[in-house]
């Protein structure tokens, strides 16, 4: 039952363009990254900020201990998702599509996406941060 059910879905060609997609997201993302890291229009503190929030993200040692059911990735997710909108806000939309590789439907998701993930940050910490962030 199971199996016709899935069968079914793969048959549309809508479902099918839409898990791959999903898994294009990664690697388009990593892409992403890389080449903005690699341009000259982004600026270096914007670069410093993500290189210091991936090496959180991939560090054992957090603020919530990744052991820790639900909550234990909240930090690192919140951390990556702040520095990618910083680094998207300073590079410029343009400058990010012309790096994206992926259809612009789907950057518009992930970034609306990273915008609902940063807007759960409270507003006095993400104002904080920018003030760091843009000081110098």
């Amino acid at each position: 039952m199971i199996r016709d059910w899935l069968e079914e879905k793969m048959a549309d060609e809508r479902t099918r363009a839409l898990i791959r997609e999903v898994v294009m997201l990664v690697p388009n993302l990593g892409k992403l990254v890389a080449r903005l890291a690699a341009d000259p229009r982004v600026p270096v503190r914007a670069k410093v900020f993500a290189g210091i929030a991936a090496a959180y993200a991939f560090s054992p040692i957090d603020v919530v201990p990744d052991f820790i059911p639900l909550l234990g990735k909240t930090d690192d997710i919140l951390l990556m998702a702040l520095a990618l909108r910083h680094v998207i806000e300073e590079a410029g939309v343009a400058v990010v599509r012309e790096h994206w590789d992926g259809p612009d439907q789907v950057l518009t998701v992930m970034v609306d996406l990273i915008g609902a993930i940063t807007d759960t940050v409270p507003r006095p910490v993400r104002m904080a941060l920018n003030r760091f962030l843009r000081a110098g």
